[in-house]
């Protein structure tokens, strides 16, 4: 095939780029359209998880690893109070992370990032929270997820809640039912949901969130996400910019500009809550910080 001189200095541009020299599908205005995201691309990234629990902090009454992915469970017979497992490596700041996640039953979750443990911290990053209703469960207040999803009388857990495995601050919702998975939410202060699936959203001191574009269909967006299967979550916390992506879809953003919540850093990790039933799998965690 014959090449124009054009056509080779465009390909002699992307040899010394070290790009392909199969150029891309040419985007508006002839220039090369952006190349698809491969998640399983791990070039520059680190994996945190050895297939031990080494460089995790859990309850050992609650997780456990097994067949590659880390593990919880809550059942009928061996009732789980809402427990988390983060990782040792430190505070984080600004990064990426991408993991493989599976919700077995009617189990309760989310992913949990610049979070903190001490629960007295989230009443000084702004209002007050609301405090628990006459009659709430014992140990309600401050206890991430211990009010959702109640369906009545609970019996007795047999595993209760510890402060050494309890997170607060910012994250991931994540649900086996998929009504607000994908919810940027902040635990353990006023704030509580920053951003439904489908939203951008900018916060600002004393000012209510501004819902500033959406992205999608809240409903629609939940189909994305596939129940009792492996899904790929990719999390972005840049500066003030945190991002949600399931399954390559886009599901939620926020501008957090509210400086009296805003926190720059901290622990990342994930939970099973205490209401429901079921098994919570995590494997394939990879970090890349910015």
């Amino acid at each position: 095939m014959e090449v124009t001189r054009r056509q080779f200095g465009k390909l002699s541009l992307l040899a010394v780029q070290g790009l392909p020299a199969t150029a891309p599908p040419a985007g508006r205005g002839g220039l090369p359209a952006p190349a698809p995201y491969d998640f399983n691309d791990h070039a520059g990234w680190t994996s945190i998880f050895d297939g031990t629990l080494k460089e995790w902090d859990g309850n050992p009454a609650v997780w456990r690893v097994e067949n590659g992915a880390i593990t919880a469970a809550s059942t009928p017979e061996r009732r789980v109070g809402t427990s988390y497992i983060f990782w040792k490596g430190g505070e984080l700041a600004d990064f990426e992370l991408k993991l493989e996640f599976k919700l077995e039953g009617d189990v309760h979750s989310g992913i949990a990032y610049r979070n903190w443990t001490d629960p007295r911290r989230g009443a000084t990053l702004g209002p007050a929270a609301t405090p628990p209703a006459a009659g709430a469960p014992a140990g309600a207040a401050g206890v991430p997820g211990a009010a959702r999803g109640a369906r009545g009388p609970q019996a007795p857990l047999d595993v209760p809640p510890d402060p050494r495995w309890t997170l607060y601050g910012p994250g991931l919702d994540y649900d086996a039912d998929r009504r607000n998975s994908g919810n940027i939410e902040e635990r353990g202060t006023a704030r509580r949901v920053l951003a439904q699936r489908g939203s951008i959203v900018r916060t600002e001191a004393g000012r209510l969130p501004q819902l500033i574009a959406t992205i999608g269909d809240h409903d629609a967006l939940m189909d994305v996400m596939k129940a009792d299967e492996w899904n790929q979550i990719h999390i972005i916390a840049a500066g003030r910019q945190l991002t949600h992506i399931i399954n390559g879809r886009l599901m939620a953003m926020v501008l957090d500009e509210d400086q009296t919540f805003f926190t720059p850093k901290g622990l990342i990790g994930w939970s099973i809550e205490q209401f429901g039933s079921g098994k919570v799998n995590v494997r394939e965690i990879w970090l890349k910080k910015l």
